[in-house]
């Protein structure tokens, strides 16, 4: 009885079905908003072209040199091997050109220049140590170059302290003085004299002096200061 009754039912509600309209995409978009499958992942961003090195401002850029100014800042000279001409730059100062030293490694010796929108990293090995960096890796360049100008000027600090400490100590006192200090040059030149090396700008006292005599060290004198020419001549003292 139940049976025929579900199919009276079916039979009569068909007609009314099948006339209505069928129901559009937008009743099902309360089930998207709350996104069933998960979050759809991110669209990924094109890669960032990186300008070759050969086509880079400084392709034919060699770092020549760095030096330490007065102040603790570092300046660099650059060759361009282009047409053989060279420019130096402080940290932060821009040249001719609109090329900017943006940073310099004293220890690894490597500068950073910037044109535009590149960024170029120099080494003092040449050109074969010339990078082009990407933009993330000009940010971590530059932090990086942050912590090392902290630890340049901790050095400086640490150096002029030193100058100071040692500009406050009392000069050392000498090891020789009066007497002492003239007897220490007296033997000083007599060694001198012994070894045959230039003589001292120190007069000899005559015992001293007759000493170096008696060794065979210096030739005999007479009153007058006058080297005997003859004095090993045994005829001489005989009056020949």
């Amino acid at each position: 009885m139940k049976r025929w009754t579900f199919c009276i039912l079916i039979c009569l509600l068909a007609p009314l079905t099948a006339g209505a309209a069928a129901p559009g995409f937008d009743v099902y978009q309360v089930i998207l908003d709350r996104q069933p499958f998960g979050v759809p992942p991110p669209e990924a961003p094109e890669p960032e072209r990186v300008v070759p090195v050969h086509e880079s401002f400084a392709a034919q850029m060699v770092l020549s040199g760095i030096f330490e100014l007065e102040d603790g800042n570092l300046r660099v000279a650059v060759v361009d091997k282009k047409d053989n001409s060279y420019f130096t730059l402080k940290v932060g100062e821009t040249g001719e050109g609109g090329i900017e030293l943006l940073d310099v490694d004293y220890d690894g010796g490597e500068a950073t220049l910037s044109k535009g929108e590149e960024t170029v990293v120099l080494s003092m090995s040449g050109a074969s140590g010339t990078q082009v960096l990407s933009s993330s890796e000009r940010e971590d360049r530059l932090e990086q170059a942050k912590q090392r100008r902290l630890s340049y000027a901790e050095r400086r600090r640490a150096r002029a302290e030193a100058r100071r400490q040692q500009a406050q100590q009392p000069p050392p006192k000498p090891v020789y003085t009066g007497e002492e200090l003239e007897k220490h040059l007296q033997d000083y030149q007599m060694e001198v004299l012994r070894q045959g090396l230039p003589p001292l700008p120190v007069q000899l006292t005559p015992d001293r002096d007759a000493q170096l005599v008696a060794e065979g060290v210096l030739p005999p004198v007479d009153e007058e200061g006058y080297e005997f020419e003859y004095a090993d001549d045994p005829y001489y003292e005989e009056g020949y």
